[in-house]
């Protein structure tokens, strides 16, 4: 039998008073409930009870080792507890990935009825753009992340939302916009880009190229590194950029923006969760199976 068990042993004979009653209690024999004190006190060199014709008690040195078996007894209760719980999935903390439109726009409510479903959770949030979010998930950082860009096929991935990208602009533009438009117009605006990393921009370039349009043509006045950047700057007329309808939803309904037309379909873009398994503790699987379920 273990150390562990030896002194589970130990306290049972001092809280009974008597070797074959702790016996009884743990369905052990006699010999070897003394065979466990005899091995803990040539460990610890010392006499751990005083033995009598009435049964036994506690020397000084068994007291102290009494109070820390009983430190020892509550962690382990309570340990057993919370493992318990995380194993039902009621207990635990997810670490998730996102990109910044999913993050900043899509997430947060779902989060909210998430956690107030399993008030036993909590979920720490880790943003940034899709390349960077997709290079911490392979390095290990976060199990389960949710991006712009589609995931290399040898991962486990699920798509989510869609996405729409539009030519935001200051309604000062609208009036300089061409119906239906032209790739020799739409070089002459003032592009406000995030950077290549982005899935954002990635997705809007690489549409613009299917259309014929060089990214290197663009008049390209700023670069910014996030979206609320690139908002900023649009609404105090420094240029134009692609952006996701998400981001700018409020200023659209207000017309502080509006969408200039752009040749060619709606450029989409699509979501995807991607996870690595084992998805452990419970609560991580509880949360994948309920993330792809709000596709």
């Amino acid at each position: 039998m273990s150390y562990i068990q030896s002194l589970t042993v130990f306290s049972y004979v001092a809280e009974e008073g008597s070797f074959s009653a702790a016996a009884k209690k743990l369905e052990l024999t006699q010999p070897t409930v003394s065979f466990h004190i005899d091995n803990l006190e040539k460990n610890f060199g010392c006499p751990l009870f005083i033995r009598t014709s009435k049964g036994v008690s506690l020397t000084i040195y068994g007291e102290r080792l009494y109070e820390t078996t009983r430190i020892i007894n509550d962690l382990v209760a309570g340990t057993h507890k919370e493992i318990q719980a995380m194993a039902q999935g009621s207990a635990g903390r997810i670490l998730l990935g996102a990109s910044t439109i999913p993050a900043d726009y899509i997430l947060p409510p779902l989060l909210s009825y998430f956690l107030k479903a399993h008030p036993g959770l909590s979920i720490s949030l880790i943003t940034g753009d899709s390349h960077t979010i997709l290079e911490k998930f392979s390095q290990g950082e976060f199990p389960i992340a949710v991006i712009g860009t589609k995931p290399d096929a040898s991962l486990i991935s699920q798509p989510l939302w869609t996405d729409n990208l539009i030519l935001a602009a200051h309604p000062n533009y609208k009036t300089t916009a061409q119906n239906p438009p032209s790739k020799d117009w739409l070089l002459t605006l003032p592009f406000i880009l995030r950077k290549k990393s982005s899935g954002t921009i990635s997705s809007a370039l690489n549409a613009l190229s299917r259309l014929n349009i060089n990214p290197d043509d663009l008049n390209i006045v700023m670069e910014a590194g996030s979206n609320q950047a690139v908002k900023a700057a649009i609404l105090n007329e420094i240029g134009v950029g692609f952006i996701s309808a998400w981001a700018v939803e409020p200023e659209l309904t207000s017309g502080q923006l509006v969408a200039l037309p752009l040749p060619g379909p709606v450029i989409e873009r699509q979501f995807y969760a991607i996870c690595r398994q084992p998805l452990l503790p419970a609560c991580l699987g509880l949360f994948w199976e309920y993330l792809i379920a709000q596709r």
